[in-house]
C-alpha cells in the first residue's frame, strides 16, 4: 500500500503474465490519484488471421507458445481498451513501439 496515491503507474511488459487482470486493475486504480494514469506497455497478440500470418505474427505466434507452457497468455492490444473501460477509466488511447511492443494508456476519472 502507498503512503499517498501515485501519479502514473506503468506496468511494462508483465500485465500478460498477471493471473487475474481484473484484480490488478482494481488494485491500480485504488492506487491512483483521481485523475492518474495507467500505462499498459506489453506485447500485443495478433486479432486477425491476417495478423497472426505476418512477420510479427508468426514472432507472436513462437511467444504465445513459450507464454502457454508457464501458464500465460499474451492478450490483443484492443483487449487492454477493453479492460480500462470497464474500470471506469477515461481518455483512453494507445500507439505502437514497434509491431510487436505496443502501449496502452488511460485516466482514473477525477
Amino acid at each position: 500500500m502507498l503512503d499517498q496515491p501515485a501519479t502514473v503507474v506503468i506496468n511494462n511488459i508483465s500485465m500478460h503474465e498477471c493471473r487475474d487482470i481484473e484484480r490488478v486493475t482494481q488494485n491500480v486504480t485504488a492506487a491512483l490519484e483521481p485523475g492518474g494514469w495507467f500505462v499498459i506497455s506489453d506485447f500485443p497478440f495478433p486479432n486477425t488471421d491476417e495478423g497472426l500470418r505476418s512477420v510479427p505474427g508468426r514472432i507472436m505466434c513462437g511467444i504465445q507458445f513459450f507464454e502457454a507452457q508457464i501458464d500465460d497468455q499474451l492478450l490483443p492490444r484492443a483487449a487492454y481498451d477493453e479492460l480500462l473501460i470497464r474500470h471506469g477509466f477515461t481518455d483512453l488511447d494507445s500507439f505502437t513501439l514497434s509491431p510487436v511492443h505496443a502501449v496502452t494508456h488511460a485516466r482514473r476519472p477525477a
